[in-house]
């Protein structure tokens, strides 16, 4: 299996992900909360660049049938409806409910990806799904959101597991570095999940603002078993 790896979105490289299969990874927060929405009954998410799409989505009229969601720079968005946190994805909040999501990083990451045959949304929540799902692909290309165009170590921690969790599915070949590096920091930290994450800069910076339980729901492996994919723009089930 050939896997690569854009550590970053602003790094993806559009024409290496044209017809192929790409597994979008945010784990601080985004993925993981659109697991959390889907889990919860979600009919759709859509995932937008930025606040003025996400508001030109959602007129006067809809809001009995579709939400507002996300964040910008980490913080709540005025006006919108939910946060990005997979604490605030309830049943009781979005089910049934189209959501209109947009966040600095991770939903820019699935847009990067809009090229690609098949997307994938994973998160450490469901990493064992999505390692089934593609496990037959010769081809794998994984793009991990980042933080403003600086790595993220839960992000490459969890595309490092998700590479190991592929061993016996034929030869890695790994075009950058950046695959062979997320998989040493799995071997490396497979057994201290939780822990890896409360110490990187986007995990304390959740701390600091008081998101512990989101670190811990995110942090939790394999919670879930579904395999969200984007189709014509919006995420399903």
């Amino acid at each position: 299996m050939k896997i690569n790896l854009f550590p970053t979105w602003m790094l993806v490289d559009n024409d290496a992900v044209h017809g192929s299969t790409v597994v979008v990874i945010d784990v601080l927060r985004a993925t993981s909360t659109i697991i959390a929405g889907m889990e919860n009954g979600a009919s759709s998410i859509i995932p937008v660049e930025d606040i003025e799409t996400a508001s030109r989505l959602v007129g006067p009229g809809d809001r009995g049938g579709k939400l507002l969601a996300g964040e910008w720079k980490g913080m709540p968005i005025d006006g919108f409806d939910i946060f990005n946190s997979p604490n605030d994805f309830t049943r009781e909040k979005i089910d049934g409910k189209t959501v209109i999501f947009t966040t600095t990083n991770g939903t820019r990451a699935i847009v990067s990806a809009a090229k690609a045959e098949q997307v994938i949304i994973c998160s450490l929540n469901n990493l064992s799904a999505v390692s089934k799902a593609v496990s037959e692909n010769e081809k794998l290309n994984i793009i991990c959101a980042g933080n403003a165009g600086r790595l993220s170590s839960e992000d490459l921690l969890c595309a490092g597991l998700l590479i190991e969790s592929l061993e016996g599915k034929g030869k890695r070949d790994f075009p950058s570095d950046a695959g062979g590096i997320a998989l040493l920091l799995a071997k490396e930290h497979s057994g201290n999940i939780e822990e890896f994450i409360r110490g990187t800069d986007r995990g304390r910076q959740l701390l600091d603002l008081g998101y512990e339980s989101d670190i811990v729901y995110c942090s939790d492996l394999d919670s879930s078993s579904i395999v969200p994919e984007v189709k014509q723009g919006k995420v399903v089930v």
